[in-house]
């Protein structure tokens, strides 16, 4: 039985290499779905101004996701 172990027992170090990983997986998956969201408006933006134009706004909002994730804001 569960109970009849006694106490759990909490590292603090454990448990803050995984609130570490954690936060960088959350960084990470922030970041894809960014640039995945900035493909779909690409594909969406070219019938509206061309492929041109859609591919320099995406590339400009990479560059953007780029230098934001660098400072640490993302």
């Amino acid at each position: 039985m569960a109970g009849s172990h006694g106490p759990a027992v909490v590292n603090d170090k454990l448990v803050r290499e995984h609130a570490e990983g954690w936060h960088s997986f959350t960084r990470f998956t922030t970041i894809s779905i960014i640039c995945v969201t900035l493909i779909l408006l690409m594909f969406m933006l070219h019938f509206a101004v061309g492929w041109g134009y859609a591919v320099f706004f995406m590339l400009i909002g990479w560059v953007a996701t780029a230098i934001l994730a660098l400072l640490g804001k993302i």
